[in-house]
């Protein structure tokens, strides 16, 4: 027959492990003790943010105006060229200045007109220059929406996580609390008192470590959204629609021509190979003189009075026919092509990557049972009535904690990796082909 001090201590452990249980509900929001200022926000606001307030996102916005901008210079005429000759002094009639008829003035305009096509040819580079600037803003937008998306469901798990460990450790606390007083009232041994704070202590490191990470993902998606910094984001995410998540409705053909289309780093290196074709002529039509007209007024000076004459000049290309920068043209060519071969090869690969791994994560995901945890937590309450009864041993209890704990941890892993490789298909073929 138990002895009335340890029929007590049953009750009052089974006391201190209900509250616990019955916060489990693994349906519930994942939070942390969340101040005023949390904001809940779903996948599709974030990324409704980021794309209106993303700094960089509107830096690169703004280089795109500029880059327009040159195009508008690029098509503009040279301005005119007017020189003037007064005469200082007049010695004929002793007036410093002379602008009478007296007096020498001469007056010369100058325009210059480029030939073989320069100013259109200018203009061309430039719209290429534009569109290499376009195609870099949307290929940014690529990769700080993997960002986005990626943080949005890393901390999303992680708080989830944050979640399990948060009450296990409130439950392994209310252990130690109680059984404290028993070990002071001699009624348990110092090994079993030592062995719970033990685990304590391992869940208090494995919470303090995850609260880091959270942390980190905090910033990174409140710096993505350009949130204030005393705001903590709260994702909300529906997880039926998330595990029914799958890449198998998409073959890798179908994911390849989805990225050519919108890969634009590709597109990119497409435009960099026109663009040093239209160098090529840019620098060919250089060549060619430029033709300066020009007419003048000479008042005095000239083999009759009031001459009027007109001028035309151009440079002889004797020496200089731009011959080095022609030639590097043609090497910019070559090598823009084979830059290209070699993007076209990554977007190949990358796609394929992303592919395998989340047909992969997927068919590992599969293979474990959906009622897992919820199993799990059942178990839990098993074990719990099990201790209560001291049909099992402390320690077999606590390892018990220990295995659900990692347990659930995995799972949530497992749930993270899985939506990362489809987020890494996205990211691989340019554009959200798996929504959620």
């Amino acid at each position: 027959m138990l002895k009335p001090r340890l029929i007590f201590l049953h009750f009052l452990l089974a006391f201190t492990l209900q509250p616990a249980l019955a916060q489990r509900s693994p349906n519930s929001p994942s939070t942390l003790s969340a101040p005023l200022d949390s904001l809940q926000i779903t996948l599709p606001e974030a990324e409704r943010f980021f794309q209106e307030r993303n700094l960089p996102l509107l830096a690169q916005k703004t280089a795109i105006e500029a880059s327009r901008a040159a195009i508008i210079q690029a098509r503009l005429f040279e301005n005119p060229t007017l020189s003037l000759d007064q005469g200082t002094y007049n010695p004929t009639n002793g007036r410093y200045f002379d602008i009478s008829q007296q007096g020498q003035t001469y007056v010369q305009l100058d325009q210059l007109f480029y030939l073989a096509g320069k100013r259109k040819k200018r203009v061309q580079v430039e719209q290429l220059n534009t569109q290499l600037t376009e195609q870099a803003y949307f290929d940014l937008l690529r990769t700080l929406r993997f960002e986005l998306r990626t943080s949005f469901i890393e901390l999303h798990y992680k708080l989830q996580g944050f979640k399990v460990l948060q009450e296990r450790t409130q439950t392994v606390q209310r252990l130690v609390t109680a059984l404290d007083a028993q070990y002071r009232k001699g009624n348990i041994p110092l090994k079993e008192i030592t062995r719970l704070k033990a685990l304590l202590f391992q869940l208090g490191n494995q919470q303090l470590s995850l609260l880091n990470e959270i942390q980190e993902e905090q910033a990174d998606l409140r710096l993505l959204t350009r949130t204030p910094a005393t705001t903590v984001l709260v994702p909300v995410v529906d997880e039926g629609a998330l595990n029914n998540l799958n890449g198998d409705q998409f073959s890798y053909a179908q994911l390849l021509e989805t990225a050519q289309e919108n890969r634009y780093d590709l597109k990119a290196a497409e435009t960099e190979v026109r663009l040093q074709e239209s160098n090529l002529k840019l620098q060919k039509a250089l060549a060619m003189p430029d033709l300066m007209v020009g007419a003048n007024y000479d008042r005095q000076s000239n083999f009759i009075r009031d001459y009027v004459g007109l001028n035309v000049s151009m440079p002889l290309p004797l020496w200089n026919r731009n011959q080095g920068n022609i030639k590097m043209a043609r090497h910019e060519i070559e090598r823009s092509q084979q830059l290209l071969s070699q993007q076209q090869l990554v977007v190949e690969n990358e796609v394929m990557q992303a592919y395998q791994k989340a047909q992969e994560a997927q068919k590992f995901y599969a293979s474990f049972d959906p009622n897992f945890r919820q199993d799990f937590d059942r178990l839990l309450e098993g074990v719990t009535s099990s201790f209560v009864r001291r049909n099992i041993s402390l320690i077999e209890f606590l390892d018990y904690y220990e295995t659900y704990t990692d347990s659930i941890t995995q799972l949530l892993e497992l749930s993270t990796n899985r939506l990362r490789t489809l987020e890494e298909i996205n990211f691989a073929v340019g554009k959200p082909v798996i929504t959620y």
